[in-house]
């Protein structure tokens, strides 16, 4: 089960990678694993480097993919994002500033929505 949960999380997150390409952002780098969480996407566009967070369901049946973003995941992700920023200076010092955006999926009605900046 763990390994097919994997492989669908890969899914989502090449979709979602494809849909910000479509959207100008470049995208750096995808499933960054550090001891303090994963970031699934790290891509730029206007010079604001973006961590986004991607969320897959196969349906709605059981809840939204929105919902499984709450305020303890977002501060995960940050704790996460503000911690690969310190160990990678260099490319901290490229962009402005950062956000966290999420990707929410949906593969039973084919829906992917893009959240930009988001906050707790």
């Amino acid at each position: 089960m763990k390994q097919l949960n994997r492989l669908i999380g890969k899914q989502g997150e090449e979709m979602a990678a494809e849909l910000l390409r479509k959207k100008g952002y470049q995208i750096l780098d995808q499933n960054n694993s550090t001891k303090w969480g994963e970031l699934d996407i790290i891509a730029c566009k206007d010079n604001i480097l973006t961590f986004v967070e991607v969320k897959l369901k196969t349906t709605e049946d059981y809840g939204t993919p929105e919902e499984m973003i709450g305020k303890n995941k977002l501060a995960q992700v940050r704790r996460t994002a503000e911690m690969y920023l310190l160990n990678n200076p260099d490319i901290a010092k490229k962009f402005d500033r950062y956000q966290i955006d999420a990707v929410c999926i949906v593969e039973e009605s084919e829906r992917i929505t893009h959240y930009e900046n988001l906050t707790f």
